[in-house]
């Protein structure tokens, strides 16, 4: 584990241990042990995962000494969807099974696993299956109600396993929506030439230049100019 990854674990809230690496999945059981005892374990998958990574984890659960419940699979076909309905179908068959949720997926199911875990105030462990997407140890789930996606309130995962291995098999569309995920997140600050839909809201409270806020000023109002906030670094084209 990297010395950043370390670093953020002693201020997290939520997440309290990650194992990232070639053949990660071999030391699941380790990663359980530590963060939840000897409680049994139940995992999550699609009928995709299970084929991918799923099967493998419940092996190593087990040759690792930890009890493991009946696997709750979704239908692979047609692909699932991060809607609030599977979150209560989830929600209400983990009511009546005593074990920790592992989550092995990727967004969709990883964002289903943490709402349902989230409502029965149970931690849960997840294992990354494609670098989909930048959220998997981020608090809150991405669900759609009533036909529109919100982000719904819930802890992150207690602990994360990310086999590089399996990931780096993802189809390929998967990688380059992670990484478009990620650049999502590397934008220039706006300028006063966007339409008013592209200024900042007036929700937010703190800067939202190129510091994302590491600089503490407060964002501005709608009425004030988007230039108020920290500007990029110079070395960076500016017409991009």
């Amino acid at each position: 584990m990297s010395d950043l990854i370390e670093k953020a674990l002693q201020t997290s809230t939520d997440t309290k241990a990650v194992l990232a690496g070639e053949q990660a999945i071999d030391s699941v059981a380790e990663v359980f042990t530590a963060t939840f005892g000897q409680r049994p374990a139940v995992v999550v998958g699609d009928e995709r995962t299970m084929a991918v990574a799923g099967n493998a984890v419940i092996e190593a659960l087990k040759a690792g000494g930890v009890e493991v419940a009946d696997p709750y699979v979704f239908p692979g076909d047609p692909e699932l969807y991060a809607k609030y309905e599977n979150c209560e179908l989830l929600r209400d068959v983990l009511r009546d099974v005593d074990a920790v949720p592992v989550a092995v997926g990727a967004g969709t199911l990883n964002d289903i696993v943490k709402r349902a875990s989230g409502e029965l105030d149970r931690p849960y462990l997840v294992v990354c299956t494609a670098a989909s997407m930048d959220g998997y140890t981020a608090f809150g789930s991405s669900i759609a109600v009533d036909g529109y996606k919100q982000t719904l309130n819930c802890p992150a995962p207690a602990a994360c396993v990310a086999d590089w291995t399996v990931m780096a098999a993802a189809p390929q569309v998967m990688t380059a929506s992670g990484y478009g995920d990620l650049l999502g997140r590397c934008r220039p600050a706006p300028t006063g030439s966007l339409p008013t839909r592209w200024a900042p809201k007036p929700s937010m409270t703190t800067c939202g230049g190129w510091c994302r806020g590491r600089c503490g000023r407060p964002w501005p109002s709608r009425r004030r100019s988007p230039r108020a906030t920290c500007p990029p670094p110079v070395n960076w084209p500016r017409a991009w």
